[in-house]
């Protein structure tokens, strides 16, 4: 029987896969206790704890003897069961952990610009959405939205920090991402028909890497016209060139 052994990450799967990894086996395999679920303080500079695990066995090849396979009793059944529904509690407390500090960073902000506005919260599978609703929503938006951009990175930062990669956060202000998400495809077909009317290409100014991928995915279909960006960092933009006519289409 292998002596009991300790590990820690930034979130109780993380510390699995530190196990897993260091004991060579899945961690699917591992039989383990949760010792902590980790915190974290606001933007992760003070009062972060890791995750703890403590494994208490794995496998061996005899375990897994082919004239076992239909021997399982109620016992092993039961503790399976409740393995399963301690990892669904684990998820679901690491999700409100997450909502708790995303909101708690993204509060802090908000107060610094306009402190009467609500925000509300909802959490849909991994995903936490976040609306700002009241208050100096043009501020808080800010020019070409990189007010509402940059708030969104920095919880986004602060969230992944305590759940790794697992949670995804979409922050929004009075419904403000979807009023833009359809400017930015009628903006784009319109600028589509003039590049396949005119004959040459033209872009679009200045896209964050989310709205590019909106314009892509709008002319996608489109076989008339072609999408790609080019140029680096703040320079990047994209461009609409209209595709060259087979000989069926001549």
């Amino acid at each position: 029987m292998m002596e009991e052994m300790e590990f820690r990450g930034r979130s109780v799967k993380k510390a699995l896969q530190i196990a897993a990894k260091t004991l060579g086996v899945d961690a699917d395999d591992l039989q383990y206790d949760v010792l902590s679920f980790g915190s974290t303080g606001i933007f992760g500079l003070a009062g972060v704890k890791k995750a703890r695990i403590k494994v208490k066995s794995i496998p061996t090849e005899s375990s897994w003897d082919a004239s076992d396979g239909n021997d399982l009793d109620e016992k092993e059944v039961s503790d399976a069961v409740e393995k399963a529904q301690e990892a669904d509690r684990a998820e679901e407390l690491t999700l409100n952990e997450a909502e708790k500090v995303g909101k708690a960073v993204l509060r802090r902000m908000v107060d610094a610009i306009s402190s009467e506005s609500t925000i509300k919260v909802n959490k849909s599978g991994k995903q936490l959405r976040m609306s700002i609703e009241g208050g100096q929503s043009g501020i808080l938006i800010g020019k070409r939205g990189q007010t509402l951009e940059a708030m969104q990175l920095i919880v986004d930062k602060a969230v992944r920090r305590l759940n790794g990669n697992d949670t995804r956060v979409k922050i929004d202000v009075e419904g403000y991402l979807e009023k833009k998400k359809a400017g930015l495809v009628n903006s784009a077909e319109r600028l589509a028909r003039k590049v396949v009317s005119k004959g040459r290409p033209a872009s679009i100014g200045y896209l964050n890497a989310q709205d590019r991928r909106i314009v892509h995915l709008a002319l996608k279909n489109d076989r008339k016209v072609n999408t790609k960006s080019v140029g680096e960092g703040a320079v990047r933009k994209l461009m609409i060139y209209p595709r060259k006519k087979t000989k069926k289409q001549i």
